[in-house]
């Protein structure tokens, strides 16, 4: 019996996915990227008759200082074309996507986890093209990049430090944004084994209602979207990969976009980058350019897209001691591989664990079997009742929702694999100090 389970538990050590893997990875991702740059519409497009930038070109699309009418142009001072080459070969990460974020998505209007997820995206994205020799352009055709874009974001402001922008000490509030967004090296990988490095073709659009569209990649499925559902939603875009709007309305929880408009609360909110990628993005992973291509996800993933509380503001009740309160929530299957349950996964369930400061945790009595959800779509919605809520006196409770999973290996909660269950405060035996919202709003 000892030798069984002895190969048993070496089995599982080696069966158990690891977020943090580091094996030396084939892929070695690049530094630089060149691209050839156009004159530029104000849209993004290339003019017509098509022209390339050259020495003292002070045109739109060479430059964000330009000197036209009808462009966005930063007229405070103009400078002209900054490179002596075209094609020019540039940093990505010291010029190339300090200049494409925020043009493909505007700072003002999105929150950063939106931004830092578009970031990731926009990485990998370009390195995508360079290894398929893709000859890369600054338009739309690929991603706007637009000379001085991070410089003109307002109030206009150059670094003081111009061969590495986001380690100067006099950049304003956007352009601290857009650092932030950049500062990892993280990229989209694709592939079901630990082993797969490659970056994955990140394509992402504006704006779709309800639901994205397939594309040529196994990875760009069409997903539910039920946060973009608002009727004032004009799609925008091919639909495949990640939605920028939907990207800033799950970061925000609610169903506007726009940081500076409220169309009402979502009863989900994503507050990691993460959540977003791999929801838009079926089957991949993330990974860390800069530390050997660490795997930073696990292979256990989920996302609720939305949960029905039963309440006229779809916000969780207050709850009392003895009460039972059904709820249902949609399941997305965000990991690598389906939810089939037999050998050696017996189960998979959606359940949760009430929790509160001082009093550890306690298992729900109540659970959804998600047996059978394949990875990205479609995204079932089940039923569960919370109840038995621990006697812990009134106050601030927390709901931690969780995927628990019976394995021929051993029992564990997705989050025990790193990937954090989904935490809601609720009120219980109130009144609670201050209101505890569905969805927390986290301005900067």
């Amino acid at each position: 019996m000892r030798t069984i389970g002895f190969i048993l538990l070496c089995i599982f050590a080696i069966l158990a996915p690891r977020a943090t893997a580091r094996t030396p990875m084939a892929y070695s991702p690049p530094s630089q990227i060149s691209v050839w740059l156009y004159w530029l519409t104000a849209s993004g497009a290339r003019r017509e008759p098509y022209t390339l930038c050259a020495s003292g070109h002070t045109t739109w699309g060479c430059t964000a200082f330009c000197n036209e009418s009808g462009y966005p142009c930063e007229r405070s001072q103009t400078r002209a074309y900054p490179y002596s080459t075209n094609p020019a070969t540039i940093s990505i990460e010291t010029d190339y996507l300090l200049n494409v974020v925020p043009r493909e998505m505007s700072i003002d209007a999105f929150h950063p986890t939106a931004i830092q997820a578009q970031a990731i995206a926009a990485r990998s994205y370009a390195y995508w093209h360079i290894r398929q020799g893709s000859t890369i352009n600054n338009s739309s055709q690929f991603q706007v990049f637009v000379p001085y874009f991070f410089e003109a974001l307002p109030p206009a402001s150059f670094p003081d430090n111009p061969t590495n922008p986001c380690a100067s000490s006099n950049l304003n509030r956007y352009q601290r944004i857009v650092c932030g967004a950049v500062a990892r090296r993280h990229y989209i990988a694709y592939g079901t084994s630990p082993n797969d490095d490659l970056p994955a073709f990140s394509e992402y659009f504006a704006d779709i209602r309800n639901r994205t569209v397939n594309g040529g990649q196994p990875y760009l499925i069409a997903v539910d979207d039920p946060i973009s559902s608002h009727p004032d939603i004009v799609p925008d875009g091919h639909g495949r990969g990640m939605s920028q709007k939907g990207a800033g309305r799950w970061a925000r929880g609610n169903l506007s976009f726009n940081m500076n408009r409220d169309l009402g609360a979502w009863s989900v909110r994503w507050e990691r980058a993460e959540q977003i990628l791999v929801h838009y993005y079926t089957g991949v992973h993330i990974r860390d350019a800069a530390n050997n291509n660490a795997l930073l996800t696990p292979s256990y993933r989920w996302n609720p897209l939305q949960i029905n509380w039963g309440t006229p503001d779809n916000r969780p009740p207050t709850m009392d001691h003895g009460g039972t309160y059904p709820i249902s929530v949609e399941v997305q299957n965000t990991g690598i591989s389906d939810w089939t349950c037999g050998y050696p996964n017996f189960s998979y369930v959606l359940t949760y664990r009430w929790a509160k400061a001082g009093h550890g945790e306690v298992t729900g009595s109540s659970w959804a079997s998600v047996c059978g959800t394949p990875k990205g779509d479609p995204s079932p919605m089940v039923n569960l009742t919370i109840q038995n809520i621990p006697n812990w006196g009134p106050g601030a409770y927390t709901i931690r929702f969780d995927i628990y999973v019976t394995s021929a290996y051993g029992n564990f909660w997705f989050s025990e694999r790193g990937w954090r269950s989904y935490d809601v405060s609720v009120c219980v035996g109130g009144p609670c100090k201050g209101f505890i919202p569905a969805v927390r709003k986290d301005y900067p």
